[in-house]
């Protein structure tokens, strides 16, 4: 049996969160949010490499999942098609999260660690997803493509949603599914002057 409790992780993520949230991300220390969560420094580093990887610790569990659907065999697919089930379960699973999202990206925003951070994750996410994508059959420079593509239509539409602090906000999954026609509308109507 453990001897920190079950829900530690959760408990740190949510002090972190928290903490972060009301003073600000450099001026909180690993032994403030394990005092916050009731339990002590050495449990946070069970759970958590630094304090950094608080607020990235569940993209760990996101891309896996993605990379689940873009792996199962449909048999032949555009990429359309594939991008709107792939980005789209994405989604889904972030749709619930709205507000922990929002503050969390909020904090990143507001250090350039943070950012630098998330810029490497991003990098990492996309060439996961290329690589995903040329297993299915796209020509490896095209899968590069299609990778950055849907990554910058899904980051769009994930800064919007989380911009929009209504409770009514068109929902995460609605907004990507109205997005994905606007990439080749964009690319038709796109002259130089």
């Amino acid at each position: 049996m453990p001897r920190w409790p079950a829900d530690s992780r959760a408990r740190l993520a949510d002090a972190a969160l928290d903490l972060f949230s009301q003073r600000g991300y450099s001026a909180v220390t690993v032994d403030d949010i394990a005092d916050r969560a009731g339990v002590t420094a050495r449990t946070f580093f069970r759970q958590f490499r630094d304090k950094e990887e608080v607020l990235f610790a569940e993209d760990d569990l996101l891309l896996p999942s993605l990379l689940a659907t873009i792996a199962e065999p449909t048999g032949p697919v555009a990429a359309e098609p594939l991008m709107a089930r792939a980005l789209g379960a994405l989604a889904e699973r972030m749709q619930s999260a709205h507000e922990p999202l929002r503050r969390r990206q909020a904090i990143i925003d507001s250090d350039v660690a943070l950012m630098g951070r998330e810029l490497a994750k991003q990098a990492r996410w996309q060439q996961a997803i290329s690589a995903a994508l040329a297993e299915r059959g796209f020509d490896p420079a095209d899968a590069g493509l299609l990778a950055a593509i849907g990554f910058a239509l899904f980051r769009r539409e994930l800064h919007a949603w989380l911009a929009d602090p209504s409770i009514d906000a068109t929902p995460l999954p609605e907004r990507i599914r109205a997005a994905l026609p606007s990439v080749r509308t964009v690319l038709d109507a796109a002259t130089t002057h």
